[in-house]
């Protein structure tokens, strides 16, 4: 009787029971990984889209407000885009609550020319190519700061301004790598 070469529980269970615990433990890790969701904004969104276009008289795109149903033929081509946003908020102001944007200072100086030659006209936020709000431009807008009431409910704009924020911040952290 040879006492040391004895063989321990491990071994007397066979290559593939270790092979299978390797496995499992390798699943179990890779699925905690992937459920850790970090952004490079230090909060939790779902990217979002958001063009600005304006209204135009020379065939554009039409598009439906999803409330009111407005009609409103636009440019296709977008003068603010979330690339241009440096902020997000919900603003109150004394006709309700709406979106307040704020836009980088280059955008800011291409919204002041575009607002100024389109005095009349409306911006319409188009989310995911999605119209949600519009607003008349009665005026250039100076300062890149600019409100927008958007047709849904209050109780969803958070969440709306959470992910709107968070795609344009995150896109504002990797280009300024």
């Amino acid at each position: 009787m040879e006492s040391g070469l004895e063989k321990t529980p491990l071994e007397k269970r066979g290559r593939w029971y270790s092979a299978i615990l390797a496995v499992f433990l390798v699943a179990v890790v890779s699925l905690f990984l992937i459920s850790c969701k970090s952004t490079s904004v230090g909060f939790d969104y779902d990217p979002m889209r958001a063009r600005f276009v304006l209204e135009t008289d020379r065939g554009g795109t039409l598009v439906t407000l999803p409330v009111s149903k407005v009609q409103i033929q636009v440019d296709a081509t977008a003068v603010i885009t979330e690339y241009d946003l440096q902020d997000v908020a919900i603003a109150e102001l004394e006709m309700g609550t709406c979106l307040r944007f704020t836009t980088t200072r280059r955008a800011s100086r291409m919204l002041y020319q575009e607002s100024a030659s389109n005095q009349g006209k409306r911006m319409v936020l188009l989310v995911n190519g999605t119209p949600l709000g519009i607003q008349r431009i009665d005026r250039p807008i100076a300062d890149g700061v600019f409100h927008i009431f958007v047709e849904m409910p209050d109780s969803e704009l958070p969440e709306l301004t959470r992910n709107l924020k968070g795609t344009s911040l995150d896109i504002q952290a990797k280009l300024n790598r």
